[in-house]
């Protein structure tokens, strides 16, 4: 039997606003402002028209809190007033809608509690505003964000932003990071560190020999949520506007797809649905997310927005919109929930075969193409099902057991996986390396050759689309052969374009799409639409010879799902007039134009790791693979922008923000940056330190001409 906490884990309270109330006869004097009873100060989020959720969590244990709205910063035109309850089992979390607010105003907010000597203490103070009527026509200025790893890294980024008058702030996803000391690209001792306290409920893991923990349990959760809105900059920006969220992977757990994760590359399986909503559960409990739920009446007679653990994962839907007036629809999607697996598995052997010659002979005059015209991309292979190769399949089978033992699969499992890739087809290069390995284990006497390639059948192998070994990331979500992977893609669309929306979502986002009035539509998408082509081939890099091609950087982005890409942009973004996607999870800033009517600004980093950083980083020792992995990372700005013409403006080796000002039919973006050393320093202290450092690059265009301006 689930505890309550883990039964009904956060009961939002909704209140209305009354007409402002008379200002006291004398004025009260000011409670204390106490961050140690409110350690993550306040936040308020989703404003409407009508109403915005505020929320605040308490330090320490309280039965009741008192909540001021006002129209005043001195808190004497009040709005709400009221003592409210705060729930149990939520960590100290509370979320209140407050309704019957108006349109297009500034409210000021504040969270009182009895300090246990007969006096009051104070929350910080939190400004917040309700969005433009529908029908208002009133400029629109927010800041989106994204990615904000906190092992080692200051929040500098967010400094210029504190002094921005901002209608709300939108966050594209990795509010928090899952894992703890990750030393890839996370610090593990110092002022910035997390240690679970539940260390026998996190996730063991292993990189290059140090061990590092990811969250599991909610204790994990909440405490990284704890750790991050600890942080004063952060809190200092939530306390001035609205935030709007979307959750990317780190929520929950990295390059995830529905309840699945991908540290152990396909040795394992890997769901865990307890985990998803214990994610889930921190992240509802400390976002000022506003979803449209069940409403239920309390037992004081007060509305409450009941979720309990069996409305989390798979029942969510965190997709959702809101209206800013005749200037603004903003579209909040849902990548991770629904989306299927990688196209590439990452359990994938190299040899097998996603399509065999005769489903190539049968699908590709489907797509108007010659299998002569393919020939080229395809690979040999043997099929070692046939009698007439009974000792290959032997040498391959003993070679595979050993790959999988080698690898961490048990023993049962290593022979099962073993069996049955040496009883099917096998692309003639792997063959060749499976024979090898026999042959220098085996005797003279015993020692085979592969056949010769002349006559075989050909293939699309998994090898050919970049997947060297079983068992990895590369080849799979990330550096992927282009050339091969679009026909591949192609093949799998036969079948129906796969996408990461459900029938449901993207129902709703075409028709919001199509029957919005507003002047810009806003789509917020946790990962980019840009394409990322690498050529590999360019003289800069000086790759080894094998590969010198053009590959896909990052499958886990929309460069995963091409064909649902292009449908979106042809029926849904395109038509819509106006259309501008953000979009972030990459670690670098580009500006995109994808059409004459749809654009994209992908966000830097806030402090994350920078793209051409983790390249950098990714390339150990002097060889030639590890010197062209440098090169490649020196020239990765120019390769992005070449390997894609619809790019106009590419960075990656800077931590940034960004702005967007919507004002009739002009609108605006800019990108504040930094270099990418400024977050391994505290400059909180020092914001004048930050202007010399701080680099813009603007974007204008306009309703009725979106080709993009940089200037």
């Amino acid at each position: 039997m689930h505890s309550p906490d883990r039964r009904r884990f956060l009961q939002a309270l909704v209140v209305a606003a009354a007409a402002p109330l008379l200002p006291p006869a004398r004025a009260a004097a000011a409670p204390a402002v106490s961050r140690a009873h409110f350690p993550q100060s306040v936040a308020s989020g989703d404003p409407r028209p009508d109403r915005v959720l505020l929320w605040t969590r308490l330090g320490a244990p309280a039965r009741a809190v008192r909540l001021q709205v006002a129209e005043d910063a001195d808190f004497a035109r009040l709005r709400v007033d009221r003592a409210l309850p705060v729930p149990e089992g939520s960590d100290g979390c509370l979320k209140v809608r407050v309704e019957r607010l108006a349109p297009g105003t500034g409210y000021h907010y504040r969270f009182l509690l009895d300090d246990g000597r007969g006096g009051l203490v104070s929350s910080p103070a939190g400004r917040t505003r309700t969005a433009p009527a529908p029908d208002a026509d009133a400029p629109v200025r927010f800041a989106f964000m994204s990615c904000q790893d906190y092992g080692g890294r200051w929040y500098n980024t967010l400094l210029p932003l504190l002094d921005e008058d901002l209608d709300f702030v939108l966050h594209l996803g990795d509010f928090i990071y899952e894992t703890a000391g990750d030393p890839q690209f996370q610090d593990r001792g110092g002022e910035r560190a997390i240690v679970f306290d539940d260390l026998d409920g996190a996730i063991a893991l292993e990189r290059g020999g140090q061990r590092y923990y990811a969250a599991r349990s909610l204790d994990n959760y909440r405490q990284l949520h704890r750790g991050f809105r600890g942080d004063p900059v952060l809190q200092a920006l939530l306390e001035r506007a609205p935030l709007v969220a979307i959750w990317d992977d780190h929520e929950f757990s990295d390059d995830c797809w529905q309840d699945v994760a991908t540290y152990r590359d396909g040795l394992r399986d890997e769901r865990d649905r307890e985990r998803r909503r214990n994610a889930e559960q921190a992240y509802f409990e400390y976002l000022p997310v506003d979803l449209e739920l069940a409403e239920a009446a309390g037992a004081d007679g007060q509305r409450l927005l009941p979720v309990g653990r069996e409305r989390l994962f798979p029942h969510v839907q965190l997709w959702r919109g809101l209206r800013f007036g005749k200037a603004l629809d903003l579209l909040l999607t849902d990548y991770r929930s629904a989306r299927p697996d990688h196209p590439i598995p990452e359990d994938a052997f190299p040899g097998a075969l996603a399509y065999d010659a005769e489903a190539l002979q049968a699908r590709l005059p489907r797509l108007g193409l010659d299998p002569a015209q393919v020939r080229p991309a395809l690979l040999p292979y043997v099929d070692l099902a046939d009698p007439a190769h009974a000792p290959l399949r032997e040498a391959a089978r003993a070679a595979l057991l050993h790959e999988g033992t080698e690898a961490g699969l048990d023993a049962p499992h290593a022979a099962a996986r073993a069996d049955a890739l040496a009883a099917g087809p096998v692309a003639l290069p792997v063959l060749a390396q499976l024979v090898d390995a026999w042959n220098a284990a085996a005797p003279a006497g015993a020692r085979l050759a592969p056949p010769a390639p002349d006559g075989l059948p050909h293939g699309l192998p998994w090898l050919a689309l970049g997947k060297t070994r079983s068992f990895g990331d590369l080849g799979a979500r990330y550096i992927v052969v282009q050339e091969t992977f679009d026909l591949f893609a192609a093949l799998r669309a036969l079948d129906g374009p796969a996408s990461p929306y459900d029938a449901a979502q993207r129902d709703w986002l075409a028709g919001r799409l199509r029957d919005s009035d507003a002047r810009f539509k806003v789509v917020a998408s946790s990962v980019s639409f840009t394409s990322l082509v690498l050529d590999l081939a360019h003289p800069d890099v000086q790759a080894p010879e094998p590969m010198r091609r053009r590959f896909y950087l990052n499958l886990d982005h929309w460069d995963g799902f091409p064909a649902e890409r292009r449908r979106l942009l042809a029926e849904a973004f395109d038509p819509a007039g106006g259309t501008i996607l953000l979009s972030g999870d990459i670690h670098a800033g580009f500006a995109t134009q994808h059409s004459d009517a749809t654009v994209e600004f992908t966000v830097p980093a806030v402090s994350s790791q920078t793209l051409g950083g983790i390249i950098e980083h990714s390339a150990q020792g002097d060889g030639p693979q590890q010197q062209a992995t440098r090169r490649l990372a020196a020239a990765l700005d120019a390769l992005i922008a070449q390997g894609n013409p619809a790019v106009r403006y590419a960075q990656t080796r800077r931590h940034g923000v960004g702005l967007v000002r919507l004002e009739g039919d002009r609108a605006e973006a800019r990108f504040l940056e930094l270099p990418e050393e400024t977050c391994r320093q505290r400059l909180y202290e020092r914001p004048d330190a930050v202007a010399p450092l701080l680099r813009t690059r603007r974007f204008a265009f306009s309703r009725g001409d979106m080709r993009l301006r940089e200037g």
